[in-house]
């Protein structure tokens, strides 16, 4: 498997005695991120000694003296910067990967990957630049994992080969079953995994990161609260506001609003959807949708595509499966493991004789199955595109099918996403899809919920991250 690099590392060094938090890194594609203040800081309280005026950090450009002066205010004795150094992630969608610095201290949330595009031909997948981690490898105190997505944890395998043996990974059960996949693929052995749940709080070093509990399209997503030297910093993580989650506890916004009375020095929040006016709706009504495009296919035969890894949208499926008496079949590999990792540590439930081998199908009609497939964003070696050109010997798509697509196409997919489509359309099928069923609803934020979090944590500075770099 191939690999390719983001861009380089590059150090900056802070006017005056004391350090501001930089952002040293670009994205993968050079794009700065810059920290945007919110609010203007309480001014340092002049003193009347001349020696203490001399120590008072000097002016340099605006998003440097907001932090300055925080870490002035609220640790006298902190005489180094904390650096938060984007590795991917920001200002594009996939690869996700944050490095957090304090002296000889280093941790790193997520490790992810993302798909090559159409200009970027014999690459199996992308993956961050990790040359600035290796050269600090020595440093690294552990690696946080905010959830199970590829995006977040499809790069692990490529970090820990670098990393010395023994680097501590911290996640949730699902998220680390899942990372165990990985390392499975890669031949990794020995991996050091310790199993949080939200409200553990793991100090390593100069850091104590707490995991606060969100709701996402993925079980065991969490929030990290990083408490530095110089503050407090929020990561969201991928999150959404679900109020009434199908399964789960819903977004801790009590914690996450203490956090806001403590202070917060640095607010990094998702910006997947933040131009999209509205709240994120709640995963039930997806439920509702099922229900009835289950009732008006009630002969046909159903396929439904969907994230592998949306283990709450796969127990919907399930129930409206046993509610309508069909059999269930899985198609893809992924979808294969997920649905093992998440049954076998009770995340998913199935009744027994509900799941059959796909292989078996045949043995069935039409209105006593659903197929539920990998390839809601169309990418080229998947279930459900490759049913839709005919490629695909176990699953022949006919004129009694109708597919649901239940997935938003990830910016930069829908190219793909329609070409499939189209052909499924070429094959006789008829295709439900985001903009005909609401059976596509977003794990992400949409800028309402942005807006939420935001007062509650009322930060000294905010930087987006995922895809959108204005908020």
């Amino acid at each position: 498997m191939k690999e390719k690099k983001g861009s380089e590392l590059t150090k900056e060094k802070a006017k005056g005695k004391r350090k501001a938090v930089k952002n040293p890194m670009g994205t993968a594609f050079d794009t700065p991120v810059k920290i945007q203040p919110i609010k203007k800081p309480k001014a340092v309280k002049k003193v009347a000694d001349e020696k203490k005026k001399e120590t008072k950090p000097k002016k340099t450009k605006k998003t440097d003296a907001v932090v300055e002066m925080a870490t002035v205010e609220k640790n006298k004795g902190a005489k180094k910067a904390v650096k938060v150094i984007f590795l991917g992630g920001v200002g594009e969608i996939g690869k996700n990967m944050t490095a957090i610095e304090y002296g000889n201290d280093i941790i790193i949330i997520d490790a992810g990957m993302t798909f090559p595009s159409e200009d970027m031909p014999g690459i199996d997948s992308v993956v961050p630049d990790i040359s600035y981690l290796t050269q600090n490898k020595h440093k690294i105190r552990g690696i946080f994992l905010t959830h199970g997505h590829e995006d977040h944890i499809g790069g692990l395998p490529y970090l820990l080969k670098e990393l010395d043996e023994g680097t501590p990974v911290f996640g949730t059960r699902l998220t680390l079953m899942l990372a165990d996949n990985k390392f499975q693929e890669h031949h990794i052995t020995r991996v050091d995994e310790r199993v949080v749940k939200p409200g553990d709080c793991i100090s390593v070093k100069s850091f104590k990161v707490e995991f606060i509990n969100v709701n996402h399209s993925i079980s065991g997503a969490c929030a990290l609260a990083i408490y530095t030297p110089c503050g407090i910093i929020y990561h969201s993580g991928d999150y959404k506001i679900d109020l009434t989650p199908v399964a789960g506890e819903p977004i801790d916004l009590k914690r996450i609003a203490e956090l806001g009375q403590e202070g917060v020095l640095l607010y990094m929040a998702e910006s997947t959807n933040i131009e999209r006016s509205g709240y994120t709706l709640s995963e039930t009504v997806v439920g509702a949708t099922f229900d009835h495009l289950f009732a008006e296919n009630a002969t046909r035969r159903l396929i439904i595509a969907t994230f592998a890894s949306n283990v709450h949208r796969l127990q919907q499926i399930i129930d409206m499966a046993v509610k309508y008496r069909r059999k269930v079949a899985l198609s893809g590999r992924s979808m294969l493991k997920v649905v093992e990792a998440a049954a076998r540590i009770g995340e998913l439930k199935i009744p027994d004789g509900v799941l059959i081998d796909v292989e078996r199908i045949k043995n069935f009609r039409d209105n006593e199955l659903v197929i539920i497939s990998t390839g809601s964003q169309g990418e080229p070696m998947s279930a459900l595109t490759r049913m839709a050109s005919g490629d695909f010997n176990k699953v022949t798509i006919g004129e009694n099918d109708t597919i649901i697509i239940s997935a938003t196409p990830i910016p930069g997919n829908e190219k793909m996403v329609y070409r499939v489509i189209n052909n499924l359309y070429k094959q006789g099928a008829k295709v439900v899809y985001e903009s005909l069923e609401k059976s596509t609803f977003r794990g992400t934020p949409v800028k309402k919920n942005t807006r939420c979090c935001t007062p509650f944590l009322n930060p000294n500075s905010l930087s987006p991250y995922t895809a959108n770099i204005a908020i």
